[in-house]
Protein backbone atom coordinates (compact mmCIF):
# COMPACT_ATOMS: atom_id res chain seq x y z
CA UNK A 1 0.00 0.00 0.00
CA UNK A 2 1.28 3.45 -0.82
CA UNK A 3 0.93 6.64 1.12
CA UNK A 4 -1.25 9.40 -0.34
CA UNK A 5 0.86 11.48 -2.67
CA UNK A 6 0.48 15.26 -2.92
CA UNK A 7 -0.96 16.58 -6.15
CA UNK A 8 1.43 19.02 -7.83
CA UNK A 9 -0.10 22.47 -8.17
CA UNK A 10 -0.25 23.56 -11.82
CA UNK A 11 2.33 26.16 -12.73
CA UNK A 12 -0.16 28.72 -14.12
CA UNK A 13 -1.91 29.00 -10.74
CA UNK A 14 0.59 30.36 -8.19
CA UNK A 15 -0.34 30.78 -4.55
CA UNK A 16 -1.24 34.05 -2.94
CA UNK A 17 1.52 35.92 -1.08
CA UNK A 18 1.54 34.36 2.38
CA UNK A 19 1.78 37.66 4.22
CA UNK A 20 -1.34 39.06 2.62
CA UNK A 21 -3.33 35.87 3.06
CA UNK A 22 -2.45 35.69 6.77
CA UNK A 23 -3.23 39.39 7.14
CA UNK A 24 -6.76 38.76 5.91
CA UNK A 25 -7.26 35.87 8.29
CA UNK A 26 -6.09 37.94 11.23
CA UNK A 27 -8.66 40.66 10.74
CA UNK A 28 -12.21 40.90 11.97
CA UNK A 29 -14.70 39.19 9.61
CA UNK A 30 -16.04 42.42 8.10
CA UNK A 31 -12.55 43.76 7.33
CA UNK A 32 -11.32 40.34 6.30
CA UNK A 33 -14.09 40.07 3.72
CA UNK A 34 -13.02 43.32 2.05
CA UNK A 35 -9.39 42.18 2.14
CA UNK A 36 -10.29 38.86 0.53
CA UNK A 37 -12.19 40.62 -2.26
CA UNK A 38 -9.02 42.54 -3.12
CA UNK A 39 -6.97 39.35 -2.92
CA UNK A 40 -9.39 37.54 -5.23
CA UNK A 41 -9.04 40.24 -7.87
CA UNK A 42 -5.25 40.10 -7.53
CA UNK A 43 -5.34 36.32 -7.82
CA UNK A 44 -7.44 36.51 -10.97
CA UNK A 45 -4.90 38.73 -12.66
CA UNK A 46 -1.96 36.57 -11.52
CA UNK A 47 -3.52 33.23 -12.47
CA UNK A 48 -4.91 34.22 -15.82
CA UNK A 49 -2.12 36.52 -16.92
CA UNK A 50 -4.71 38.66 -18.63
CA UNK A 51 -7.75 40.78 -17.98
CA UNK A 52 -10.59 38.85 -16.34
CA UNK A 53 -13.18 40.84 -18.19
CA UNK A 54 -14.77 38.76 -20.90
CA UNK A 55 -15.29 40.15 -24.37
CA UNK A 56 -18.53 41.96 -24.96
CA UNK A 57 -21.35 39.54 -24.33
CA UNK A 58 -24.84 39.34 -25.64
CA UNK A 59 -27.73 40.39 -23.44
CA UNK A 60 -27.84 36.82 -22.13
CA UNK A 61 -24.26 35.68 -21.40
CA UNK A 62 -23.29 32.05 -21.72
CA UNK A 63 -24.60 30.18 -18.63
CA UNK A 64 -22.02 28.43 -16.47
CA UNK A 65 -22.35 25.27 -14.39
CA UNK A 66 -19.58 25.27 -11.80
CA UNK A 67 -18.72 21.67 -10.96
CA UNK A 68 -16.21 22.38 -8.20
CA UNK A 69 -17.27 24.60 -5.28
CA UNK A 70 -16.41 24.25 -1.58
CA UNK A 71 -17.84 26.20 1.37
CA UNK A 72 -15.83 24.86 4.29
CA UNK A 73 -15.87 25.75 7.97
CA UNK A 74 -13.16 28.44 7.75
CA UNK A 75 -15.24 30.41 5.23
CA UNK A 76 -18.58 30.66 7.05
CA UNK A 77 -17.76 33.71 9.20
CA UNK A 78 -15.68 35.46 6.55
CA UNK A 79 -18.03 35.08 3.58
CA UNK A 80 -21.65 34.77 4.79
CA UNK A 81 -23.97 32.33 3.06
CA UNK A 82 -26.08 35.04 1.43
CA UNK A 83 -22.98 36.67 -0.01
CA UNK A 84 -21.77 33.39 -1.51
CA UNK A 85 -25.12 32.92 -3.25
CA UNK A 86 -24.90 36.52 -4.48
CA UNK A 87 -21.47 35.84 -5.98
CA UNK A 88 -22.82 32.77 -7.76
CA UNK A 89 -25.73 34.73 -9.19
CA UNK A 90 -23.38 37.53 -10.26
CA UNK A 91 -21.32 34.89 -12.07
CA UNK A 92 -24.41 33.70 -13.96
CA UNK A 93 -24.21 30.16 -12.64
CA UNK A 94 -26.93 27.79 -13.74
CA UNK A 95 -25.95 25.23 -11.12
CA UNK A 96 -23.14 24.67 -8.63
CA UNK A 97 -21.95 21.27 -7.44
CA UNK A 98 -20.95 21.98 -3.83
CA UNK A 99 -19.00 19.90 -1.30
CA UNK A 100 -17.60 21.17 1.98
CA UNK A 101 -15.50 20.33 5.01
CA UNK A 102 -17.70 19.76 6.89
CA UNK A 103 -21.02 19.12 5.16
CA UNK A 104 -22.79 21.86 7.14
CA UNK A 105 -21.46 24.43 4.66
CA UNK A 106 -23.10 22.63 1.77
CA UNK A 107 -26.39 22.40 3.64
CA UNK A 108 -26.31 26.13 4.41
CA UNK A 109 -25.93 26.98 0.73
CA UNK A 110 -28.58 24.47 -0.33
CA UNK A 111 -31.12 25.83 2.15
CA UNK A 112 -30.42 29.35 0.87
CA UNK A 113 -30.73 28.50 -2.84
CA UNK A 114 -32.16 25.00 -3.51
CA UNK A 115 -32.71 25.72 -7.21
CA UNK A 116 -29.01 26.57 -7.69
CA UNK A 117 -27.07 24.29 -5.33
CA UNK A 118 -26.52 20.58 -5.99
CA UNK A 119 -25.07 18.94 -2.86
CA UNK A 120 -22.14 16.54 -2.87
CA UNK A 121 -20.97 14.80 0.31
CA UNK A 122 -17.32 15.09 1.27
CA UNK A 123 -15.83 12.50 3.64
CA UNK A 124 -14.03 15.27 5.54
CA UNK A 125 -15.33 16.80 8.74
CA UNK A 126 -12.48 19.32 8.75
CA UNK A 127 -9.71 20.38 6.41
CA UNK A 128 -7.11 18.35 8.28
CA UNK A 129 -8.63 15.05 7.17
CA UNK A 130 -7.63 15.29 3.50
CA UNK A 131 -4.57 13.08 4.01
CA UNK A 132 -5.95 10.84 6.80
CA UNK A 133 -9.55 9.98 5.86
CA UNK A 134 -8.72 6.86 3.84
CA UNK A 135 -7.44 5.15 7.01
CA UNK A 136 -9.96 6.64 9.46
CA UNK A 137 -12.78 4.18 10.15
CA UNK A 138 -14.92 6.90 11.78
CA UNK A 139 -15.36 8.45 8.33
CA UNK A 140 -17.68 5.57 7.40
CA UNK A 141 -20.09 6.41 10.21
CA UNK A 142 -20.00 10.08 9.23
CA UNK A 143 -20.93 9.23 5.63
CA UNK A 144 -23.68 6.83 6.68
CA UNK A 145 -25.24 9.37 9.07
CA UNK A 146 -25.24 12.17 6.49
CA UNK A 147 -26.66 9.92 3.77
CA UNK A 148 -29.45 8.87 6.13
CA UNK A 149 -30.33 12.52 6.82
CA UNK A 150 -29.83 14.32 3.49
CA UNK A 151 -29.87 13.68 -0.25
CA UNK A 152 -26.92 14.24 -2.59
CA UNK A 153 -25.87 13.91 -6.21
CA UNK A 154 -22.29 12.81 -5.52
CA UNK A 155 -19.72 11.75 -2.95
CA UNK A 156 -16.59 13.89 -3.04
CA UNK A 157 -14.51 15.72 -3.77
CA UNK A 158 -12.15 13.28 -2.03
CA UNK A 159 -8.37 12.93 -2.36
CA UNK A 160 -7.24 9.39 -3.11
CA UNK A 161 -4.09 8.05 -4.76
CA UNK A 162 -2.82 4.73 -6.04
CA UNK A 163 -3.31 1.60 -3.96
CA UNK A 164 -5.00 3.59 -1.18
CA UNK A 165 -8.17 3.24 -3.26
CA UNK A 166 -8.28 -0.41 -2.18
CA UNK A 167 -8.22 0.33 1.56
CA UNK A 168 -11.37 -0.61 3.53
CA UNK A 169 -12.64 2.96 4.06
CA UNK A 170 -12.50 3.99 0.36
CA UNK A 171 -14.06 0.65 -0.56
CA UNK A 172 -16.96 1.35 1.78
CA UNK A 173 -17.28 4.84 0.27
CA UNK A 174 -17.67 3.27 -3.17
CA UNK A 175 -20.26 0.83 -1.81
CA UNK A 176 -22.25 3.73 -0.34
CA UNK A 177 -22.09 5.61 -3.63
CA UNK A 178 -23.41 2.55 -5.40
CA UNK A 179 -26.14 2.02 -2.81
CA UNK A 180 -27.31 5.63 -3.00
CA UNK A 181 -26.87 6.14 -6.77
CA UNK A 182 -24.14 8.78 -6.44
CA UNK A 183 -21.40 10.13 -8.69
CA UNK A 184 -17.82 9.80 -7.43
CA UNK A 185 -15.93 13.13 -7.51
CA UNK A 186 -12.31 11.97 -7.24
CA UNK A 187 -9.18 14.10 -6.83
CA UNK A 188 -6.98 11.18 -7.84
CA UNK A 189 -4.20 9.95 -10.04
CA UNK A 190 -4.97 7.66 -12.95
CA UNK A 191 -4.04 4.57 -10.91
CA UNK A 192 -6.69 5.31 -8.26
CA UNK A 193 -9.31 6.01 -10.94
CA UNK A 194 -8.57 2.61 -12.49
CA UNK A 195 -8.98 0.94 -9.08
CA UNK A 196 -12.29 2.71 -8.45
CA UNK A 197 -13.65 1.42 -11.75
CA UNK A 198 -12.38 -2.07 -10.90
CA UNK A 199 -14.51 -1.96 -7.74
CA UNK A 200 -17.56 -0.56 -9.54
CA UNK A 201 -17.40 -0.80 -13.35
CA UNK A 202 -20.71 1.08 -13.72
CA UNK A 203 -19.55 4.04 -11.61
CA UNK A 204 -19.80 7.58 -12.92
CA UNK A 205 -16.56 9.30 -11.95
CA UNK A 206 -15.94 13.03 -12.21
CA UNK A 207 -12.15 13.39 -12.34
CA UNK A 208 -11.29 16.54 -10.42
CA UNK A 209 -8.81 18.83 -12.18
CA UNK A 210 -8.63 16.26 -15.00
CA UNK A 211 -6.11 14.57 -12.70
CA UNK A 212 -3.66 17.44 -13.29
CA UNK A 213 -2.61 15.32 -16.26
CA UNK A 214 -1.48 16.39 -19.73
CA UNK A 215 -4.32 16.49 -22.29
CA UNK A 216 -2.91 13.44 -24.10
CA UNK A 217 -3.06 11.38 -20.89
CA UNK A 218 -6.57 12.64 -20.16
CA UNK A 219 -7.71 11.58 -23.61
CA UNK A 220 -6.26 8.11 -23.08
CA UNK A 221 -8.22 7.73 -19.83
CA UNK A 222 -11.45 8.96 -21.42
CA UNK A 223 -11.02 6.45 -24.24
CA UNK A 224 -10.66 3.61 -21.72
CA UNK A 225 -13.59 4.66 -19.56
CA UNK A 226 -16.85 5.83 -21.18
CA UNK A 227 -18.23 6.70 -17.72
CA UNK A 228 -15.41 9.08 -16.82
CA UNK A 229 -15.81 12.87 -16.94
CA UNK A 230 -13.29 15.60 -16.11
CA UNK A 231 -13.56 19.01 -14.50
CA UNK A 232 -11.02 21.72 -15.36
CA UNK A 233 -10.98 23.40 -11.96
CA UNK A 234 -7.82 25.21 -10.83
CA UNK A 235 -6.25 24.87 -14.27
CA UNK A 236 -5.64 27.63 -16.77
CA UNK A 237 -3.25 26.29 -19.43
CA UNK A 238 -6.16 25.13 -21.59
CA UNK A 239 -7.44 28.69 -22.10
CA UNK A 240 -4.53 31.05 -21.36
CA UNK A 241 -4.90 34.48 -22.93
CA UNK A 242 -8.45 33.75 -24.04
CA UNK A 243 -7.30 31.15 -26.61
CA UNK A 244 -7.73 27.40 -26.39
CA UNK A 245 -4.47 25.43 -26.37
CA UNK A 246 -4.12 23.21 -29.44
CA UNK A 247 -3.67 19.96 -27.47
CA UNK A 248 -6.63 20.72 -25.27
CA UNK A 249 -8.72 21.64 -28.31
CA UNK A 250 -8.12 18.16 -29.67
CA UNK A 251 -9.29 16.69 -26.36
CA UNK A 252 -12.43 18.85 -26.30
CA UNK A 253 -13.29 17.96 -29.91
CA UNK A 254 -12.73 14.23 -29.39
CA UNK A 255 -14.77 14.19 -26.17
CA UNK A 256 -17.29 17.05 -26.43
CA UNK A 257 -19.57 15.53 -23.76
CA UNK A 258 -16.99 14.86 -21.03
CA UNK A 259 -15.47 18.16 -19.89
CA UNK A 260 -16.86 20.83 -17.56
CA UNK A 261 -15.60 23.93 -15.78
CA UNK A 262 -15.09 24.57 -12.07
CA UNK A 263 -13.55 27.17 -9.79
CA UNK A 264 -12.35 25.13 -6.76
CA UNK A 265 -12.94 27.48 -3.83
CA UNK A 266 -10.55 25.61 -1.54
CA UNK A 267 -9.82 28.75 0.51
CA UNK A 268 -12.27 31.49 1.58
CA UNK A 269 -10.73 34.13 -0.70
CA UNK A 270 -11.44 32.03 -3.78
CA UNK A 271 -15.19 32.38 -3.21
CA UNK A 272 -14.79 35.98 -4.38
CA UNK A 273 -13.13 34.61 -7.50
CA UNK A 274 -16.28 32.80 -8.72
CA UNK A 275 -17.52 35.69 -10.96
CA UNK A 276 -14.02 36.33 -12.35
CA UNK A 277 -13.54 32.66 -13.13
CA UNK A 278 -16.88 32.53 -14.94
CA UNK A 279 -15.95 35.60 -17.00
CA UNK A 280 -12.57 34.09 -17.85
CA UNK A 281 -14.20 30.78 -18.85
CA UNK A 282 -16.60 32.61 -21.18
CA UNK A 283 -13.60 34.37 -22.76
CA UNK A 284 -11.72 31.21 -23.77
CA UNK A 285 -14.92 29.35 -24.62
CA UNK A 286 -15.60 31.91 -27.36
CA UNK A 287 -12.59 30.38 -29.14
CA UNK A 288 -14.62 27.18 -29.62
CA UNK A 289 -17.69 26.49 -31.80
CA UNK A 290 -20.79 27.61 -29.95
CA UNK A 291 -22.22 24.09 -29.54
CA UNK A 292 -18.98 22.80 -28.00
CA UNK A 293 -18.65 25.91 -25.84
CA UNK A 294 -22.14 25.43 -24.42
CA UNK A 295 -21.44 21.79 -23.63
CA UNK A 296 -18.30 22.57 -21.64
CA UNK A 297 -19.82 25.67 -20.03
CA UNK A 298 -22.93 23.98 -18.64
CA UNK A 299 -24.63 21.28 -20.69
CA UNK A 300 -22.21 18.47 -19.77
CA UNK A 301 -22.43 19.18 -16.05
CA UNK A 302 -26.19 19.40 -16.23
CA UNK A 303 -26.44 16.14 -18.18
CA UNK A 304 -24.23 14.31 -15.66
CA UNK A 305 -25.43 15.78 -12.38
CA UNK A 306 -29.09 16.67 -12.72
CA UNK A 307 -30.60 13.24 -13.55
CA UNK A 308 -28.91 11.80 -10.45
CA UNK A 309 -29.92 14.73 -8.27
CA UNK A 310 -33.52 14.78 -9.49
CA UNK A 311 -33.89 11.02 -8.96
CA UNK A 312 -32.56 11.22 -5.41
CA UNK A 313 -34.75 14.23 -4.59
CA UNK A 314 -37.79 12.41 -5.95
CA UNK A 315 -36.99 9.42 -3.77
CA UNK A 316 -36.88 11.70 -0.72
CA UNK A 317 -40.23 13.24 -1.60
CA UNK A 318 -41.80 9.80 -1.97
CA UNK A 319 -40.82 8.97 1.62
CA UNK A 320 -42.26 12.20 3.02
CA UNK A 321 -45.38 11.54 5.16
CA UNK A 322 -48.76 13.07 4.29
CA UNK A 323 -49.33 16.55 5.64
CA UNK A 324 -50.95 16.42 9.05
CA UNK A 325 -49.76 12.91 9.85
CA UNK A 326 -48.10 12.13 13.17
CA UNK A 327 -44.71 11.72 11.50
CA UNK A 328 -45.04 15.02 9.66
CA UNK A 329 -45.97 16.85 12.84
CA UNK A 330 -42.99 15.38 14.66
CA UNK A 331 -40.66 16.27 11.81
CA UNK A 332 -39.54 12.66 11.72
CA UNK A 333 -38.71 12.35 8.03
CA UNK A 334 -36.60 14.17 5.50
CA UNK A 335 -38.21 17.30 4.14
CA UNK A 336 -38.90 17.93 0.46
CA UNK A 337 -35.72 18.51 -1.47
CA UNK A 338 -33.80 16.03 0.69
CA UNK A 339 -32.80 18.56 3.34
CA UNK A 340 -33.87 18.62 6.96
CA UNK A 341 -34.75 22.25 7.49
CA UNK A 342 -33.56 23.98 10.63
CA UNK A 343 -37.15 24.30 11.83
CA UNK A 344 -37.91 20.61 11.28
CA UNK A 345 -34.75 19.53 13.02
CA UNK A 346 -35.49 21.81 15.96
CA UNK A 347 -39.04 20.50 16.24
CA UNK A 348 -37.79 16.93 16.34
CA UNK A 349 -35.21 17.81 19.01
CA UNK A 350 -37.80 19.47 21.20
CA UNK A 351 -40.14 16.49 20.88
CA UNK A 352 -37.58 13.99 22.15
CA UNK A 353 -35.24 16.29 24.12
CA UNK A 354 -31.47 16.15 24.02
CA UNK A 355 -30.08 12.65 24.34
CA UNK A 356 -28.40 11.48 27.52
CA UNK A 357 -24.81 12.81 27.37
CA UNK A 358 -23.52 9.66 29.02
CA UNK A 359 -20.97 9.22 31.77
CA UNK A 360 -19.08 12.41 32.46
CA UNK A 361 -21.49 14.50 30.38
CA UNK A 362 -23.36 17.61 31.48
CA UNK A 363 -26.87 18.91 30.84
CA UNK A 364 -27.76 22.64 30.92
CA UNK A 365 -31.34 23.94 30.72
CA UNK A 366 -32.90 27.36 30.23
CA UNK A 367 -36.36 28.60 29.29
CA UNK A 368 -35.72 28.28 25.55
CA UNK A 369 -32.99 25.67 25.14
CA UNK A 370 -31.41 22.54 26.47
CA UNK A 371 -27.75 21.70 25.92
CA UNK A 372 -25.83 18.52 26.62
CA UNK A 373 -22.07 18.27 26.30
CA UNK A 374 -18.94 16.45 27.28
CA UNK A 375 -15.29 17.44 27.09
CA UNK A 376 -12.31 15.60 25.71
CA UNK A 377 -10.23 14.94 27.63
CA UNK A 378 -12.86 14.43 30.31
CA UNK A 379 -10.74 16.13 32.99
CA UNK A 380 -9.84 19.73 32.11
CA UNK A 381 -6.39 20.77 33.33
CA UNK A 382 -4.77 24.22 33.59
CA UNK A 383 -2.87 25.08 30.42
CA UNK A 384 -4.15 22.06 28.49
CA UNK A 385 -6.20 22.40 25.32
CA UNK A 386 -9.54 20.60 25.27
CA UNK A 387 -12.57 20.14 23.06
CA UNK A 388 -16.30 20.30 23.72
CA UNK A 389 -18.74 18.03 21.90
CA UNK A 390 -22.45 18.56 22.37
CA UNK A 391 -25.94 19.17 21.12
CA UNK A 392 -28.27 22.17 21.39
CA UNK A 393 -31.99 21.42 21.52
CA UNK A 394 -34.46 24.33 21.28
CA UNK A 395 -37.35 23.63 23.64
CA UNK A 396 -40.08 25.15 21.48
CA UNK A 397 -41.35 23.21 18.49
CA UNK A 398 -40.38 24.91 15.25
CA UNK A 399 -37.69 27.09 16.82
CA UNK A 400 -34.59 27.56 14.66
CA UNK A 401 -31.04 27.29 15.97
CA UNK A 402 -29.19 29.90 13.92
CA UNK A 403 -25.73 30.09 15.47
CA UNK A 404 -23.65 29.13 18.50
CA UNK A 405 -20.95 31.02 20.40
CA UNK A 406 -18.75 29.42 23.08
CA UNK A 407 -16.37 31.17 25.48
CA UNK A 408 -15.01 30.81 29.02
CA UNK A 409 -14.41 33.56 31.59
CA UNK A 410 -13.11 34.00 35.13
CA UNK A 411 -15.69 36.22 36.92
CA UNK A 412 -13.33 37.26 39.72
CA UNK A 413 -10.61 38.33 37.31
CA UNK A 414 -12.90 39.85 34.68
CA UNK A 415 -11.17 38.18 31.77
CA UNK A 416 -11.59 35.18 29.53
CA UNK A 417 -9.44 32.75 27.59
CA UNK A 418 -6.44 33.79 25.54
CA UNK A 419 -7.56 31.55 22.68
CA UNK A 420 -10.72 31.61 20.59
CA UNK A 421 -12.16 28.13 19.98
CA UNK A 422 -13.00 26.88 16.50
CA UNK A 423 -16.61 25.77 16.39
CA UNK A 424 -17.87 23.36 13.75
CA UNK A 425 -21.60 22.66 13.38
CA UNK A 426 -21.96 18.95 12.63
CA UNK A 427 -25.71 18.80 12.16
CA UNK A 428 -28.84 20.78 12.96
CA UNK A 429 -27.93 20.96 16.65
CA UNK A 430 -24.68 19.00 17.02
CA UNK A 431 -21.41 20.85 17.42
CA UNK A 432 -17.75 20.43 18.17
CA UNK A 433 -15.54 23.18 19.60
CA UNK A 434 -11.75 22.70 19.49
CA UNK A 435 -8.87 24.70 20.91
CA UNK A 436 -10.26 25.81 24.28
CA UNK A 437 -7.61 26.45 26.93
CA UNK A 438 -7.98 27.73 30.51
CA UNK A 439 -4.63 29.24 31.42
CA UNK A 440 -5.11 29.92 35.16
CA UNK A 441 -6.37 27.99 38.21
CA UNK A 442 -9.57 29.24 39.84
CA UNK A 443 -13.29 29.50 39.12
CA UNK A 444 -14.27 29.48 35.45
CA UNK A 445 -17.62 29.84 33.71
CA UNK A 446 -17.98 27.94 30.44
CA UNK A 447 -20.50 30.03 28.51
CA UNK A 448 -22.62 28.64 25.68
CA UNK A 449 -24.70 31.14 23.72
CA UNK A 450 -26.95 29.57 21.08
CA UNK A 451 -28.88 32.05 18.94
CA UNK A 452 -32.45 30.82 18.56
CA UNK A 453 -34.97 32.68 16.39
CA UNK A 454 -32.77 35.77 16.40
CA UNK A 455 -32.16 35.94 20.16
CA UNK A 456 -29.22 34.65 22.24
CA UNK A 457 -29.95 32.12 24.99
CA UNK A 458 -26.98 31.98 27.41
CA UNK A 459 -26.27 28.77 29.34
CA UNK A 460 -23.48 28.62 31.94
CA UNK A 461 -21.47 25.78 33.41
CA UNK A 462 -19.14 26.50 36.33
CA UNK A 463 -15.99 24.61 37.19
CA UNK A 464 -12.98 25.14 39.40
CA UNK A 465 -9.46 24.32 38.23
CA UNK A 466 -6.73 23.70 40.81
Amino acid sequence: MTDARPTPAPAPAPALPASRSMCCRARAPSRAAACLRRLALTLAAVVLGTSVTAPAQAADPLPIADAHIHYSHDAWDVVPTAEVIGLMRKAGLRLALVSSSDDEGTQRLYQAAPALIVPSLRPYRSRGEISTWARDETVVRHLEERLARYRYAAIGEFHLYGADADLPVPRRLVQLARQHNLILHAHSDADAVERLFAQWPQARILWAHAGFERPEAVRAMLRRHPRLWADLAFRSEHGSGGKVDASWREAFVEFPDRFMVGTDTFTPERLYYIPEHAAWARAWLTDLPIDLAERIAWRNAQALVMPVWQANRAQAQETQPPAGSADAKAGATVASGATVSAGAASARASAIGCADPGAGGQRLTSARAELVFRTTPARIAVGQRFSVLGTVCPRQAGAVLEDLHIDATMPEHQHGMNYAPRIVRQGSGDFRADGLLMHMPGRWQLRFEPRIDGRPEPLLHELVLR
